[in-house]
């Protein structure tokens, strides 16, 4: 029996997914008959891209999709156009329809971590020294000649 499900690819807490086709007795990362789409829940809003008349063909025969992939589904709008696909409406328009709804949602996406700005990494970067001061230009400044006190007339001089 085929399942249609969610195989984990990204590094250590940087999950993302591929949605496949797989056996049901293939291990999770394992062996998969066909990528069907992808699915990135570290963006706001998700990021889903699916190839939806793959997903249509594959469900007519019999693949089962599994709980996480029905809600991923679910949230693309997937399913109901599946129904409308079932009670004989074209694919051609429901592929256009599919795609116009996956414009709006993939329009402004954002990770939810910020990136650091440009330029700047872990290291704290030393700014560099700020240039001191000229000296103002013995011209400009007022000469003060130091003065010898005068002693007082009654007192002999040294």
């Amino acid at each position: 029996m085929v399942r249609i499900r969610l195989r984990r690819v990204g590094g250590r807490s940087q999950a993302s997914f591929r949605i496949v086709a797989t056996d049901k007795e293939s291990p999770n990362n394992g062996r998969f008959i066909e990528i069907l789409g992808f699915y990135n829940p570290r963006t706001q809003p998700a990021t889903i891209q699916l190839k939806e008349d793959r997903i249509y063909d594959w469900i007519s025969k019999g693949a089962q999709p599994s709980d996480s992939a029905t809600q991923v589904f679910k949230v693309a709008g997937l399913t109901e156009r599946y129904e409308r696909f079932k009670s004989g409406e074209k694919v051609e328009t429901l592929l256009a329809e599919a795609e116009s709804a996956a414009a709006v949602r993939n329009a402004n996406r954002q990770t939810r971590r910020e990136a650091p700005a440009a330029g700047m990494s872990r290291k704290k970067k030393v700014a560099p020294a700020a240039p001191a001061p000229a000296a103002a230009p013995a011209e400009d400044a007022p000469a003060v000649e130091a003065q010898a006190p005068e002693a007082p007339e009654g007192t002999p001089a040294e």
